[in-house]
């Protein structure tokens, strides 16, 4: 079987839908891509990279097969989720990420949800050539059969047309959701390539941290290492970042971080040996910094980006409640 590659967005601020460039938009679900195959044959689960994971969400898969496995081939296109009292929980869904054979204590201790928001073929019709609001109304179909089943862990997302990307953004932060894309409603569905008929807006936090080291050279630095005090006043690691350092902020921060330099780590409680980040230089924590980041996760933070310095914080004011 072919497994198609999916259509990828770009990233960029919201557009306002117009009668002549009609969008549609839909919530962004902090889970992972998976597309999914069923009928004709034993049901196929594969990521954007193209990598099958089948046994990785089994119930998924069983779900499918049992609603649609006699209905010809239908291939869907959504994401993967666990639930956290009705919200997507990624550090949650990290816990199966990672598993090859999902056993079943495993699904009834983190049971996924698999939210499918496009359809890109049905029986032997190619329906990526179909417009963004007819395969929506394609999909709307199998809702349908999937309703009258019910207690499944498929739950096709909601979708709203002729809205501002303001308004979707300002739901999308209530709801507590990742994010918002935007769809023109006319565009068609482009496997494996990244267009602007989708646009993505994310919505991230920002924090003030600490720099305790970094990794790099004697000319320039590659990645921070970030901590900050936490509520018994301890200096806790948080993270790192190294998106969003400039070509000048590797050079000036490698000089202003010289006299900063110390032979051991200045967490009040230092990492093993075997945790401690490679080829880290430890810091006297004294420069603050703005980062931007989807989530905090055991790993540290999820997409974090530098903003800048900050000038106008104590650094021994900087605190952080780490996520448990």
């Amino acid at each position: 079987m072919r497994l198609i590659a999916p259509m990828l967005a770009t990233a960029g601020a919201l557009p306002d839908t117009t009668p002549e460039r009609p969008w549609s938009f839909e919530m962004k679900y902090d889970g992972c891509r998976l597309l999914a195959s069923v009928g004709g044959g034993e049901p196929v689960l594969w990521t954007r990279a193209m990598n099958v994971v089948t046994p990785s969400y089994p119930e998924i898969a069983d779900a499918l097969n049992a609603v649609f496995g006699g209905r010809g081939r239908i291939v869907l296109d959504g994401e993967v989720v666990v639930l956290d009292h009705g919200t997507p929980s990624f550090r949650l869904l990290q816990r199966r990420m990672g598993i090859v054979h999902a056993t079943k204590p495993l699904q009834r201790r983190i049971p996924v949800t698999f939210l499918p928001f496009d359809v890109l073929a049905l029986g032997d019709r190619d329906l990526t050539k179909r417009s963004y609001l007819d395969r929506r109304a394609e999909l709307a179909e199998l809702d349908a059969i999937l309703q009258d089943v019910g207690g499944l862990p498929i739950t096709v997302p909601p979708f709203w047309e002729n809205q501002s990307g303001k308004i979707m953004l300002n739901a999308a932060k209530s709801a507590g959701m990742d994010g918002v894309l935007a769809k023109r409603s006319t565009s068609i569905y482009l496997p494996g390539r990244r267009s602007r008929a989708w646009i993505q807006q994310a919505l991230r936090t920002t924090s003030s941290l600490l720099v305790i080291g970094f990794v790099g050279s004697s000319r320039s630095v590659a990645a921070l290492i970030l901590g900050a005090y936490d509520a018994e006043g301890r200096l806790v690691l948080v993270g790192s970042v190294s998106s969003g350092l400039t070509i000048q902020m590797r050079r000036q921060l490698r000089e202003e971080f010289r006299p900063l330099e110390r032979s051991s780590s200045p967490l009040t409680d230092p990492l093993p040996p075997a945790h401690e980040p490679l080829g880290v230089v430890w810091l006297d924590a004294r420069l603050v910094v703005d980062v931007a980041y989807r989530e905090h996760t055991s790993d540290g933070l999820r997409d974090p980006s530098l903003k800048g310095r900050r000038y106008d914080i104590d650094h021994q004011s900087v605190k952080w409640v780490l996520s448990q």
